[in-house]
């Protein structure tokens, strides 16, 4: 209607921009796996979430300069509407905000990095409060999901039934058909990213404990691509962790006749990593859980699942790109008491002894550098899925004391048994 006074231009552009935003985040919010396969998510799942509070700090901005139209209903129902804009506000603010807080808190260290590129550093709060940040946000989540449903269905009861024209407010050019499908646009952005996800989750809908369910599954950090250092050719690149000895296990009998008709195998293909995935330690500080991640980390691989025998593997890590999330600890890390990177800037790992355990589970025996020591390290890992794309989840366990890492006051309380834990995709070349 053209009599219906309308929102400013920046008001609407702001309102089906957040809109369409909202309707994704909360959709990957509940459907996405909880696993590391999921990582990747997770970290698209944080960067939109700090989009939405910008754009809503943004928007309360352009609502203080810009004062809305006079309300169209009043009584109980222009209240309700009231209160679920008002609502929708305080959602906009909190959801982003608690969410940060849980992942600033968490005991996983799982640093964002925004859209794959700018670094969002964690809000400086205690641990303790970690949990609490976690229920917020996800009774938050469903407090959303609820203001959505309200939202729309008010939207539509004013467009069919009552016939007011609030719909060409919203519009661009006051046009209420094409609100009406910008409408249609944000239920199928949040539709479409349950079907195109919610048939992958590994966990129910309403489970919102991210840092702890990703940084258990893929420990801390995500490394990409574009994280790895540029010297080493794409394809090359995949991860490793290391191991202490476990129970060995008797492998299957051979048939003499049948190895002997066999032809004899090729060299195993080579796999290249895909985006996303994690190098982490942790360790026990005077009864504290301290985590980490390596920024930078390279290797190449070359396996057959089905003979892991001619297997060969070489990891390299940068010992300057170890990050505890904390400046401090990560210049002693750096320093002469652990990894002393001035005189020993990398550690390398390399096996060409893989067997496979059964049940796709595999292990690794191989030899550690670190620190100018060489000593022997097993890993164990699983591969998932099949042709050629596996999903690779191991760990590991090292004994910093072997390799003199960890000296003087700064790490008496330190344990000696440092857990590695990777995760990556691999794609066979």
């Amino acid at each position: 209607m053209s009599t219906v006074e309308r929102y400013s231009r920046g008001a609407i552009t702001l309102h089906w921009l957040i809109a369409l935003l909202l309707a994704g985040e909360l959709a990957l919010g509940f459907v996405m796996p909880r696993d590391a396969s999921g990582f990747a998510l997770f970290q698209l799942h944080k960067s939109i979430g700090i989009t939405i509070l910008l754009l809503t700090l943004l928007r309360i901005y352009w609502r203080m300069a810009h004062p809305r139209p006079a309300k169209l209903e009043g009584g109980f129902n222009g209240f309700l509407a009231s209160a679920v804009h008002a609502g929708f506000y305080a959602f906009m603010l909190l959801a982003p905000l608690t969410g940060w807080a849980l992942v600033s808190t968490a005991e996983i260290n799982v640093p964002t990095l925004l859209f794959g590129t700018i670094p969002l550093p964690h809000l400086p709060l205690p641990d303790a409060l970690g949990e609490t940040f976690e229920e917020a946000h996800e009774l938050l989540a469903f407090f959303g999901l609820g203001l959505f449903v309200l939202h729309v269905a008010g939207a539509l009861r004013h467009h069919f039934l009552m016939k007011d024209g609030l719909l060409a407010r919203m519009a661009p050019g006051g046009r209420a058909g094409l609100a009406l499908g910008l409408l249609v646009a944000v239920l199928a952005v949040h539709f479409g990213v349950v079907a195109a996800i919610g048939g992958g989750a590994q966990a129910p809908a309403a489970d919102h404990d991210h840092a702890t369910d990703h940084g258990q599954a893929a420990v801390a950090g995500a490394v990409t691509d574009e994280n790895l250092p540029h010297d080493h050719a794409e394809g090359d690149q995949t991860h490793a962790g290391d191991g202490e000895p476990a129970v060995e296990e008797t492998a299957a009998p051979v048939d003499e006749a049948s190895a002997a008709a066999a032809p004899a195998a090729g060299p195993p293909p080579a796999w290249a990593i895909a985006r996303g995935g994690s190098l982490g330690f942790g360790v026990e500080n005077a009864g504290y859980a301290l985590t980490g991640s390596f920024a930078r980390w390279s290797g190449t691989i070359a396996m057959d699942p089905d003979a892991p025998e001619s297997a060969e593997i070489a990891i390299e890590i940068d010992l300057a790109s170890a990050s505890m999330g904390d400046a401090t600890q990560d210049e002693m890390l750096k320093g002469a008491n652990f990894f002393n990177v001035a005189s020993h800037p990398t550690a390398r790992w390399r096996s060409t002894a893989v067997r496979a355990l059964g049940g796709g589970r595999y292990r690794a025996d191989g030899t550690l550098s670190l620190h100018g020591a060489s000593r022997p390290q097993r890993i164990d890992f699983t591969l998932e899925g099949s042709g050629n794309q596996r999903f690779v989840n191991g760990s590991a366990s090292v004994n910093r004391n072997a390799f003199g890492v960890g000296t003087g006051a700064d790490a008496e309380g330190v344990a000696a048994s440092v857990a590695v834990n990777f995760a990556f995709t691999a794609t066979r070349r």
